[in-house]
């Protein structure tokens, strides 16, 4: 189809109007400092499902907790960073009556998981964001070491992956990613060419991902689903998010199994002494199914 929007300002290059290519817009914190395609990607994600207790992993000053936290029955901020935990504790004090912020590494937080449930009287995680500077995958591992998915759980990832690749010599995949893997590089264009890694490998970003959870939910029982994934436009990190529900015996209905909203096609039969015969018609319902 030949582009129209020259023509039409509100139109994209294949015709189609712009507003079926833009998601909903949140509320982010004024100065800029969360990516409008972080928010709104977690967000849609955040909706689909009722949030029960929902885990911020590197809540930083807050700025996803604030918008997680009207939405769910309970959540947990973990920061380390004295003076960003300062920031947390002024940012989320309006939600004093759901949040549990707690200043301390991650992986400690994450290896007395169990007890905190227990404390907490909360048994069913159904959210976790991980949000790093860096690679999340040793925290990712930890949580499905120390917590066994008995419900649908979705995850949030930002993971520098990219930027990993471009600044080391060699990437670990091994040990970041499960996966004993790697590739003839070849020779840089140039003692200084920090790309050498991601142009072999950037094509494969979204693939080593997500081996390396489908990796993890066969060693836990569980099956995971992609729900999106979207570089960065520094292309530096990827946004991406997962649905992690337990390992399925048979054939069986995902959507009907996930609690996804769905239009599903009804055959009604007419009466065959009408006028019109024996001629079917399609009455289209919106059906919600419930969560396993």
């Amino acid at each position: 189809m030949a582009s129209t929007s020259g023509r039409n300002p509100n139109e994209c290059r294949w015709g189609l109007p712009k507003r079926f290519f833009k998601g909903p817009r949140y509320r982010i914190a004024r100065g800029g400092e969360l990516d409008p395609d972080k928010a709104s990607l977690r967000m849609q994600v955040y909706e689909m499902f009722p949030q029960k207790l929902v885990l911020d992993l590197f809540a930083g000053k807050g700025l996803l907790s604030q918008l997680y936290a009207p939405h769910c029955r309970k959540i947990i901020c973990v920061e380390k960073d004295v003076e960003l935990f300062k920031a947390l504790k002024r940012n989320m004090k309006r939600f004093s009556q759901k949040a549990i912020l707690i200043n301390d590494d991650n992986m400690n937080f994450l290896a007395d998981l169990p007890r905190i449930l227990r404390n907490i009287g909360e048994k069913t995680i159904t959210f976790v964001d991980f949000d790093p500077y860096g690679c999340p995958t040793p925290q990712i591992q930890k949580f499905f070491d120390v917590y066994q998915p008995k419900q649908n759980v979705a995850i949030a990832l930002t993971d520098g992956i990219l930027l990993n690749f471009r600044t080391w010599s060699s990437a670990d995949l091994r040990r970041y990613y499960l996966q004993d893997f790697y590739v003839d590089l070849g020779a840089k264009y140039s003692k200084d060419d920090r790309y050498h890694v991601t142009r072999k490998l950037g094509e494969y970003l979204f693939q080593i991902q997500k081996n390396f959870i489908d990796i993890l939910c066969m060693r836990h029982d569980l099956q995971a689903h992609p729900l999106y994934f979207k570089v960065k436009k520094s292309n530096t990190v990827v946004y991406s998010a997962y649905l992690i529900m337990p390992k399925l015996i048979g054939v069986t209905d995902f959507k009907k199994y996930a609690g996804i909203m769905t239009r599903v096609e009804i055959d009604e039969q007419e009466d065959p002494n009408s006028q019109h015969g024996s001629s079917r018609r399609r009455v289209l319902h919106n059906r919600l199914h419930s969560s396993r």
